[in-house]
C-alpha cells in the first residue's frame, strides 16, 4: 500500500495555511503520518507546501508542524503504478548518465540467490535476479534492512500523483555525491537521489561505494552488459537450422461457426424447462411446480460446475455477477427485435349469429315537438299516481334512445315538475358538457317528493368531484341555486363565449353521471332509470369523507369499510343514491348475448389519434348555429328557472332517429 505526501524537510521558510474547511470521509482514506494504520475522519486544512493537517485552521495562519496531526491520503497501487514506473525510469537514466560502470561494478550492484537467500553482488557464474517491474528494485530496499528509501520513494510518487505533475518531471530529479573517509581510512562516496518541487524536497539513499567496490546499493539486476563472443559457428548452425521460417496459423473460424457454437452452448446452458401448472384454467401454465429445484440448478444459487443460466431477474437480485444475464432479461431484449413477429394481427372469422328482431312493429315519432301523453280513462289517475305509488313504492323507466347529434340536450321522460321549489314529479333527461375541447353526454334522473326533498342520480368522481352538497335541482335552472353551481352576476348568467353555455363551478360535471359516447351516433342505447325510496341516502353533512368520491357507494354496492379500510362490495347495500340510471348500448348487449354487435377488435394508439382528428373535422361541420342547414340537428336549451326546457329548432329529431327500426328483445 502506498502512502500520501510526507511533510517537507524542515527549514526556516514560512509555511502558511492556504486552504481550510476540507472534510475527510471514510471513503477518502486519510491516515495519520505517525501511525499509517489509524484512519482519520473529520475536518482538515492544507499548508502552502502541500502538507495536510487535522483540524479547521485559519487562512494565512502559521503554526508549529505537529507530526501527530499530519495526515496523508492512501492511494491504491492500481491508481499510482504508472507514476512509480516513470520515477524508476528517471532514476536509472540519471544513474547511468552520472556514472560509468565497468563489468565488475555491474556485478557488484546486481542481485543473486546464494544459499537460498537474495544477496547483493554476484559472480559471473551465479544466477541473476530479474524483477517484473523496474520500480520493484527501489521498493525492495527492505532486503538491505533500510526502509527509509522505500518510504522516500513512495512519498515522491504520491506527491507527483497527487499534484498531477507531467511536464518537466525529469528536471526535478538529481543525483548528489558526498565524499567521506571511512573509519578504516578508505575513500568512500554516498549517492543520493534528490527530488525538489517548490517547497517539497525528498532525498533517497541509493548507493555507497568504498574504494572501488559498491557496498550498500539498490538492486540493478534489470541491467546487463552485452558481451560479444564466438560460441556459435554460423556455418555449422546453417547446416542444422532451417532458416526458411513459415508462420503457423490455426484454423480460422467463420462467422457461421461462431453462431453455431453460440447456439450449441446456449442449448447446454439454458437448462431444462420448469414444469408449469394451469391454476386459472385458461389453458396456459403459469405456476412452476418445481420452482425450488429449478432455482437451485441455476448459477445465481450456487456457482456449480454444471449450473445453468439464471431463469428470472428476481433470482439474480443478490448476484451482481449475473444481473442482466438471465433468461428473463434475454427474453425482454429479444422482444425489442421481434416487433414484426410478435404483433401479427390474425383476422378471425366472426361466427356469431345476427340477431333478428322479434316484435311485429314499433311506434315512430316523425314530427318535431311530438310526444306520447299517457292518460287514464275518465280523467282518473294512472296506476303509478295512485296513493303516490311512484314516490312511496318507487318506479323503473326503461326506453331505447338514439342520439344523432353530439350536442343535443332534452327531456326523455317527464311527470309533474320537479325542477321548481315546491314542485312534485320526476324527470329523465340528457345533458352535454364541453370539457377540454370535447363534448360529453350524460343522463340524469331527478325526483322531488311532496316533502320538497330533491334526489338525483349523480355520484362522486375519483378525480376532483365530491358528492354535491347542494344537489342538482334539475340542472335547468342556471343560477347559483341550481345547475351544480353555475356562475351568475347579479342574476345575469355568465355564458362561455365559445360554447354559449353557462359557466359552471364544476367544469367536469359529466364525470359524476353515467355517460353516453358522443362518437357513436349510429348506436342505440337501452336506458333503465330507477328510484328506490327504501335506500338510505345521507345528506352531505352526514356523509363520511370516503363516501363522497366513491362511485360504487352511491350505486348501492358498498356497505362500508373493513378493518383495513377497504370497501365491502355487495350486490345491494341499501345505502347510497335513491336515483340510479344504468344504460347499455345495443352492440354491447348483443355481444354479451353472443350475437354480432360490434367487431371485437383492439384499436392501436395510432388509430385512436387518427380517429380524434376525424372527430375534430366532424365537429367543425356540426354547427350549433340556428342558421345551419336543415340536415343539421337542432339545439335544445334551458332558459328559465321555472320553465321546462325550451327548444330552438326541432328537439325531438335530435333524440329519435326515424329511418332505423329500434331494437326489441325477448
Amino acid at each position: 500500500m502506498g502512502y500520501g505526501d510526507a511533510p517537507p524537510i524542515a527549514d526556516a521558510t514560512p509555511n502558511p495555511i492556504v486552504e481550510v474547511g476540507l472534510e475527510a470521509t471514510i471513503n477518502d482514506r486519510f491516515f495519520f503520518q505517525v501511525n499509517p494504520e489509524e484512519q482519520y475522519v473529520g475536518t482538515y486544512h492544507r499548508h502552502e507546501d502541500g502538507t495536510l493537517m487535522a483540524g479547521l485552521g485559519v487562512i494565512g495562519g502559521i503554526h508549529e508542524m505537529n507530526p501527530e496531526q499530519i495526515i496523508f491520503q492512501k492511494i491504491g497501487d492500481d491508481d499510482i503504478k504508472q507514476t512509480r514506473e516513470r520515477v524508476s525510469d528517471i532514476f536509472y537514466k540519471l544513474w547511468f548518465e552520472s556514472n560509468t560502470l565497468d563489468e565488475q561494478d555491474i556485478l557488484d550492484m546486481q542481485t543473486t540467490i546464494r544459499d537460498g537467500i537474495k544477496q547483493t553482488g554476484r559472480n559471473e557464474d551465479e544466477p541473476l535476479v530479474f524483477y517484473k517491474k523496474d520500480r520493484n528494485t527501489l521498493e525492495s530496499r527492505k532486503d538491505l534492512g533500510d526502509e527509509v528509501s522505500n518510504e522516500g520513494f513512495e512519498r515522491i510518487c504520491q506527491h507527483i500523483f497527487s499534484n498531477n505533475i507531467v511536464n518537466n518531471l525529469e528536471n526535478m530529479f538529481s543525483i548528489e555525491e558526498t565524499e567521506f573517509i571511512t573509519s578504516d581510512n578508505q575513500q568512500a562516496v554516498n549517492y543520493k537521489l534528490r527530488f525538489a518541487n517548490g517547497t517539497f524536497h525528498q532525498n533517497i539513499f541509493i548507493a555507497k561505494k568504498v574504494g572501488d567496490t559498491f557496498t550498500d546499493v539498490l538492486n540493478l539486476s534489470q541491467l546487463t552488459k552485452p558481451k560479444v563472443g564466438t560460441r556459435i559457428n554460423p556455418t555449422k548452425a546453417r547446416e542444422i537450422l532451417d532458416t526458411n521460417i513459415f508462420e503457423l496459423l490455426p484454423n480460422q473460424t467463420t462467422r457461421q461457426d461462431t453462431i453455431n457454437s453460440f447456439f450449441n452452448e446456449f442449448n447446454e446452458l439454458i437448462g431444462p424447462k420448469p414444469s408449469f401448472q394451469d391454476v386459472d384454467g385458461d389453458g396456459a401454465g403459469e405456476f412452476p411446480t418445481n420452482y425450488e429445484q429449478d432455482e437451485q440448478s441455476r448459477i445465481s444459487y450456487e456457482n456449480q460446475r454444471n449450473a445453468f443460466i439464471t431463469r428470472l431477474d428476481k433470482q439474480a437480485e443478490g448476484d451482481t455477477n449475473n444481473q442482466g444475464k438471465t433468461l428473463e432479461s434475454m427474453r425482454n431484449k429479444l422482444n425489442t427485435y421481434l416487433g414484426d413477429a410478435d404483433n401479427v394481427i390474425d383476422i378471425l372469422n366472426d361466427s356469431r349469429p345476427e340477431y333478428q328482431n322479434v316484435s311485429e312493429g314499433f311506434l315512430k315519432i316523425r314530427k318535431p315537438n311530438q310526444a306520447i301523453i299517457l292518460r287514464a280513462p275518465n280523467n282518473d289517475l294512472l296506476e303509478f299516481q295512485k296513493d303516490d305509488s311512484y314516490l312511496i313504492d318507487g318506479f323503473t323507466i326503461t326506453m331505447w334512445v338514439r342520439f344523432v347529434s353530439k350536442t343535443s340536450e332534452g327531456t326523455l321522460f317527464n311527470f309533474g315538475n320537479p325542477l321548481v321549489d315546491g314542485g312534485v314529479g320526476l324527470r329523465l333527461d340528457t345533458k352535454v358538457n364541453r370539457y377540454e375541447g370535447k363534448d360529453y353526454r350524460y343522463i340524469r334522473l331527478m325526483v322531488r317528493d311532496k316533502q320538497n326533498n330533491f334526489y338525483d342520480n349523480h355520484f362522486g368522481a375519483s378525480t376532483n368531484l365530491n358528492r354535491f352538497s347542494q344537489r342538482s335541482y334539475g340542472g335547468n335552472a342556471n343560477t347559483v341555486y341550481g345547475a351544480y353551481g353555475f356562475y351568475d352576476n347579479d342574476n345575469n348568467i355568465i355564458y362561455d363565449e365559445d360554447t354559449g353555455r353557462s359557466v359552471s363551478y364544476y367544469p367536469n360535471i359529466h364525470e359524476a353521471f353515467p355517460q353516453v359516447s358522443t362518437n357513436r351516433l349510429d348506436e342505440w342505447y337501452f336506458i333503465c332509470a330507477t328510484y328506490n325510496p327504501d335506500v338510505v341516502e345521507l345528506d352531505y353533512n352526514n356523509q363520511e369523507s370516503w363516501m363522497r368520491r366513491n362511485k360504487q357507494y352511491w350505486l348501492n354496492h358498498v356497505s362500508g369499510l373493513d378493518e383495513e379500510g377497504k370497501e365491502i362490495i355487495v350486490p345491494f347495500s341499501g345505502q347510497g343514491a335513491r336515483c340510479k340510471v344504468e344504460l347499455i348500448s345495443r352492440s354491447d348487449l348483443l355481444n354479451a348475448r353472443g350475437y354480432i354487435g360490434r367487431p371485437l377488435t383492439i384499436v392501436s394508439k395510432l388509430e385512436d389519434s387518427l380517429e380524434e382528428e376525424l372527430e375534430t373535422d366532424e365537429d367543425s361541420s356540426d354547427s350549433d348555429d340556428s342558421t345551419a342547414q336543415e340536415s343539421n340537428p337542432p339545439i335544445a336549451s334551458f332558459l328559465s328557472t321555472e320553465k321546462d326546457w325550451t327548444t330552438l329548432g326541432q328537439p325531438e329529431e335530435d333524440l329519435i332517429q326515424e329511418e332505423e327500426e329500434p331494437p326489441t328483445y325477448n
